[in-house]
């Protein structure tokens, strides 16, 4: 397969993971403190890279130090707090759908940064996702107690399409293994001062559930989510990537009507097509 083709591939499978991912985190939080969750999945990401980077070495400019940071405080630091800020006070499916203007925010970045060109493909695989979304989420219900949370997770949005495009320039000199791992690093450091509860009781957890989904979101979600999304976004452009990012509330319905009961509708199938098919129609290459 094409280079391209296989990140794409990447980035399909990455945000089926995440999407898997905001249930167990909003079960998590019946738990722990937001701050504690998102310390506790980069403590166990950065574990499983420290080895990697002692393998994988590279020698980085202070400019690309600078901008490792960058990411690692828009990627993980806001994107984390923010998300789980807002998740906390709003169900899961609205959280999904709020964070699903990732796409949106992505193509305005990268085509007003010329990092991507506006074309007919994108225009209506984005146009058509966002109306399978709408169909599939019902963002009408969203209730006045959940406006503020909406904010925190729209942020978050923001933070990720910056994260995004950010990141896109420094994969075209660096090992995406290495660059992610670095980025979880220094995202771990930034995150201990904002660990409201300590760390201590993290290494207490006796819920064998809870231990289950902070392994999952620890591994998964962020160790291999990360290091997917990272090797996908060098493959291909990040208007394209922003796109995958559709199937998050499909897959989040989906294992959330599987987990806690929450009944499938015909309307849950009809939207989750419809976002698939402005997937397929997003990834049209332009011929010459």
């Amino acid at each position: 397969m094409k280079s391209g083709t296989v990140g794409y591939i990447e980035l399909v499978i990455t945000s089926i993971i995440w999407g898997v991912t905001y249930v167990l985190m909003k079960f998590s939080l019946s738990f722990l403190n937001p701050q504690q969750i998102a310390f506790s999945r980069f403590l166990i990401a950065a574990i499983l890279f420290v080895p990697l980077l002692i393998i994988v070495r590279e020698k980085y400019t202070r400019r690309e130090i600078l901008t490792i940071l960058v990411l690692a405080l828009t990627g993980v630091l806001l994107y984390q707090l923010l998300f789980i800020w807002g998740e906390q006070g709003m169900t899961a499916g609205n959280a999904s759908f709020v964070v699903s203007f990732e796409p949106i925010f992505i193509a305005i970045l990268g085509i007003s940064m010329k990092r991507d060109s506006l074309r007919w493909a994108i225009v209506a695989g984005l146009t058509i996702s966002t109306i399978g979304m709408a169909i599939l989420l019902k963002p009408t219900s969203l209730p006045p107690s959940e406006f503020f949370s909406a904010i925190l997770v729209l942020l978050s949005a923001l933070s990720w399409a910056i994260f995004t495009i950010v990141g896109k320039d420094l994969l075209g000199k660096h090992n995406p293994l290495n660059v992610t791992g670095y980025v979880s690093i220094f995202g771990l450091i930034m995150l201990l001062p904002f660990v409201n509860g300590g760390i201590i009781p993290l290494f207490h957890i006796r819920n064998l559930y809870l231990i289950v989904s902070l392994l999952f979101i620890g591994i998964f979600a962020t160790f291999v989510g990360y290091l997917l999304w990272f090797d996908g976004l060098k493959k291909v452009k990040p208007v394209t990537a922003g796109t995958t990012l559709y199937i998050t509330p499909f897959v989040t319905v989906i294992f959330a009507s599987v987990l806690i009961s929450e009944p499938m509708t015909f309307t849950t199938i009809f939207g989750g097509s419809v976002i698939l098919g402005g997937l397929g129609v997003a990834g049209i290459k332009r011929r010459r």
